[in-house]
C-alpha cells in the first residue's frame, strides 16, 4: 500500500474504533491513541487507549408473568396526565405502593415502580428484581405528598414511566396502560404495562499519561495508518488491549481485530476473560482492516459513551 512508504513522526493522533456488536447484548467501543507516526506501527507507537466491553442487560415486566399488579394508594389526577403514588404522611407509616411482578416466594422477577410502604416510608424506593439480579433507587420524596411515577398526554390512558436511573446506571422506562380513570386506581383497572430495566456492566481497559489497566496484547501486529484511518492487516495482523495471563490469573482482553493463523480466514473481533470468550467474524475481504478513523474531538472527550446502535 502507498501509505506503507509515507512512514515519519507527525501530530499525535486519536482514533476512534469501529465498534464491534456481538450477541447478547456486548458492545465493544472506544478510543486509541498514536504518537502521530504515519505508515507502518508497531505496537510502542499506540500511546494511549480507552476500550470498554459493555454488556447490556434487559429485563422485562408484562401482563402473563407470575405475581401480577400490586396496588395501594396509586391514583390518576383529574386531567387524566399523571399517574401517582401517595408518599408516606410522616415518614413511619404505610404510603402507597405500586409494584408488579413476583418478589418471591417462587419466581423472583418483579419491579417496584415506587414503594413508600414498610421500611421504604420514608422518602420511597424503586426497586426490581430478576434471580440474582437486583437494586434500588432512594426517591428522596417528602412525606404527606403525591409522587408522579408516570405521565400520559391529553385525552391518552397509556402513561409513559418517568425513568428512573439506579445507581449502577441501570435505567428503569416503560408504560402502563389505564381503562382511562381518573381519581384512585385498583388493579382491575390497570390493562398493561411494559416495564424495562436496562442494567449495563462496563469493563473498562485504558491506558493514559498517569496510569494504566492494561497493555497492549502482545500478538498485536500489522498496524498502520495513513493519518486517517489504522488499518491491521489480514494477512496475520492482530489488535487488541488486555491484561496477559500472569499464573494463576487468566488473561483477559478485548480484540478488536485478529487475523491471526487461529482465526476465521476473512477475521473475527471479539472479547475473552476467565469466564467466557467471544467472537463475530469480520469476514472482510479487503488486504487491510480499517479498524478506526481519526476521531473527532467530542468522542475523546466523552469516552465513556458508546456509539448508537440500530
Amino acid at each position: 500500500m502507498a501509505l506503507l512508504a509515507l512512514a515519519g513522526p507527525a501530530w499525535a493522533t486519536d482514533f476512534q474504533l469501529a465498534p464491534v456488536k456481538l450477541p447478547g447484548g456486548v458492545t465493544i467501543f472506544g478510543t486509541l491513541s498514536t504518537d502521530g507516526t504515519v505508515g507502518p506501527l508497531a505496537p510502542g507507537h499506540i500511546t494511549g487507549w480507552r476500550v470498554t466491553v459493555r454488556t447490556t442487560t434487559r429485563y422485562g415486566y408484562s401482563p402473563g408473568q407470575p405475581g401480577g399488579p400490586a396496588l395501594m394508594g396509586v391514583s390518576v389526577t383529574p386531567d387524566g396526565q399523571r399517574l401517582r403514588v401517595k408518599t408516606s404522611p410522616d415518614g413511619v407509616r404505610d404510603g402507597g405502593l405500586l409494584a408488579f411482578g413476583s418478589f418471591g416466594p417462587g419466581p423472583e422477577h418483579g419491579v417496584q415502580v415506587a414503594n413508600f410502604t414498610g421500611p421504604y416510608a420514608a422518602g420511597g424506593t424503586a426497586f426490581y428484581l430478576s434471580g440474582p439480579a437486583f437494586e434500588w433507587y432512594d426517591y428522596a420524596a417528602p412525606n404527606h405528598s403525591q409522587w408522579t411515577v408516570a405521565k400520559a398526554t391529553a385525552g391518552s390512558s397509556v402513561y409513559r414511566l418517568v425513568p428512573v436511573v439506579f445507581p449502577s446506571g441501570a435505567t428503569m422506562a416503560g408504560q402502563i396502560t389505564t381503562d382511562g380513570s381518573t381519581g384512585p386506581l385498583g388493579a382491575s383497572q390497570l390493562l398493561d404495562w411494559q416495564i424495562t430495566v436496562r442494567a449495563v456492566d462496563d469493563r473498562v481497559y485504558f491506558k493514559t499519561a498517569d496510569s494504566a489497566n492494561s497493555v497492549v496484547l502482545p500478538a498485536t501486529a500489522g498496524l498502520s495508518t495513513d493519518g486517517q484511518t489504522l488499518y491491521v492487516d489480514s494477512a496475520n495482523g492482530y489488535l487488541g488491549v488486555g491484561i496477559p495471563a500472569v499464573p494463576p490469573r487468566r488473561p483477559e482482553g478485548a480484540v478488536l481485530a485478529d487475523f491471526g493463523d487461529l482465526a476465521p480466514r476473512k477475521g473475527q473481533a471479539g472479547y475473552f476473560n476467565a469466564f467466557a470468550v467471544q467472537y463475530v467474524p469480520l469476514r472482510f475481504s479487503g488486504t487491510a482492516y480499517p479498524v478506526a478513523r481519526v476521531a473527532p474531538a467530542s468522542a475523546m472527550l466523552a469516552p465513556e459513551q458508546a456509539p448508537a446502535l440500530e
